[in-house]
């Protein structure tokens, strides 16, 4: 059974979470993480004060502040930003998603295993909003695969053609307001397709045509 408009149940069944609800989630994982750098930063400055020749801290520390760099790129993720579309490779912004998800303490044992049918190909949009978009679904494909038994990686899949990119995930929930939100601020749309949640998004090539026809 297929569904080309999906929207947020009143009935009582589950949906996905909300942004405020999530990205709190995702903070407080952020913080801990900021926490264990910051540790391990002190510890380095003990054992420089120490001068403890087992250990030479200025060889750890540039791999202490590029996980400290990583970790403030992960919390530049979090805000909605006043930004203008621009071209992006999907399959970083998904990328981005997943490692910041990675940081959610509840789900962060679980894991995502994106599968591409077809070669994935950039789009356009804000990057904030696309990749919010994609932290939702990692979510909501996260939790469904925390309801079953099967410690597997939980499939994302990423269908492209030349006009449209499809990201599916297997999930029972219904999309939020949230997340209906923050997919058209990102211009695409959602539909379900019997147990798969799918956004779909037009690719560049595609926006750029529509574009020429409307000059034309």
């Amino acid at each position: 059974m297929n569904s080309d408009a999906p929207s947020p149940s009143s009935s009582g069944s589950s949906s996905i979470d909300d942004w405020s609800t999530l990205s709190n989630d995702l903070l407080q994982g952020l913080v801990h993480a900021l926490n264990n750098r910051l540790s391990a930063l002190g510890a380095l400055t003990e054992l420089a004060r120490l001068r403890d020749e087992r250990v030479d801290p200025l060889a750890e520390l540039p791999a202490e502040i590029a996980q400290l760099q990583g970790l403030t790129g992960l919390f530049a993720l979090l805000p909605e930003r006043r930004a203008d579309a621009e071209a992006l490779e999907l399959a970083a912004a998904l990328g981005d998603a997943m490692r910041l998800h990675e940081h959610h303490l509840r789900l962060r044992a679980e894991r995502c295993e994106v599968r591409y049918e077809g070669t994935p190909v950039p789009v356009r949009a804000p990057r904030w909003a696309l990749v919010r978009t994609f932290v939702m679904l990692v979510h909501a494909a996260k939790r469904s695969g925390e309801a079953t038994s099967e410690r597997r990686a939980v499939p994302i899949i990423v269908r492209s053609d030349a006009s449209t990119v499809s990201v599916c995930v297997s999930t029972g929930a219904d999309a939020s307001h949230d997340l209906l939100a923050v997919g058209e601020r990102a211009g695409g749309e959602f539909a379900r397709e019997d147990d798969l949640l799918i956004f779909r998004i037009p690719t560049l090539s595609e926006l750029r045509r529509r574009e020429r026809e409307a000059r034309a």
